[in-house]
């Protein structure tokens, strides 16, 4: 007879020693319903392979699910630092930013380089950046620039002129699909020759909202 599970609970007859004959069937039985179970959960059930760096484990398949829920194992990295600075020359286009070592709480899922941030699954992606320019009165026209990139691949940027007082606060966002291994960074520009502008207040965070 085929197993039942998990269309259904299988019901079971209760036996007794020395009293109740037991048929192959009754074995069986058994042995059908619990390789259903096996089928149904497969192998390691409360351990995620899925993750090219990390490997998840539950003490549990409940206790996975309630994970899950909660969000984790799912990629996110949250990339800051106090300030950086960037000198523009006849000859420099955007500056790519290096970060420090985020904490284990800002990378669960150890998706940092020295240059961003690594995706280690293909999928859509949110990505966010978010800096702001030192002041530079004497050249107030001058538009400031940051942009999002995977590798090589430019997904979006944004060009700011200065406030009254010289600063400009930016901040930058971006979805859309992203295939794995590719390194998010983010980029700053000015166009004013032979001046260093310093940026405080940075920040780049990315987070997979579906894998692919």
């Amino acid at each position: 007879m085929a197993a039942v599970y998990p269309y259904q609970y299988k019901s079971f007859q209760s036996h007794r020693n020395l009293t109740d004959d037991v048929d192959a069937s009754h074995v069986n039985n058994l042995q059908d319903e619990v390789a259903a179970i096996q089928q149904t959960l497969g192998i390691m059930p409360h351990q995620d392979t899925s993750l090219k760096m990390k490997v998840n484990t539950w003490a549990s398949v409940t206790a996975r699910l309630d994970a899950i829920q909660r969000g984790k194992g799912v990629p996110a990295c949250y990339l800051s630092k106090t300030s950086d600075s960037y000198k523009k020359t006849s000859t420099s286009g955007t500056k790519r930013l290096t970060w420090p070592r985020p904490s284990a709480a800002a990378d669960p899922e150890n998706l940092y380089v020295s240059g961003g941030i690594r995706t280690n699954r293909a999928g859509w992606w949110i990505i966010t950046a978010r800096c702001k320019w030192g002041p530079d009165t004497a050249h107030q026209g001058a538009d400031r620039q940051i942009g999002l990139y995977a590798d090589t691949s430019e997904l979006i940027t944004q060009d700011l002129t200065p406030i009254t007082d010289g600063y400009t606060h930016m901040h930058i966002a971006w979805q859309g699909f992203v295939a794995a291994g590719k390194t998010l960074t983010l980029g700053i520009f000015h166009p004013v020759t032979n001046k260093t502008i310093s940026v405080v207040n940075l920040h780049l965070a990315a987070a997979m909202l579906r894998e692919t």
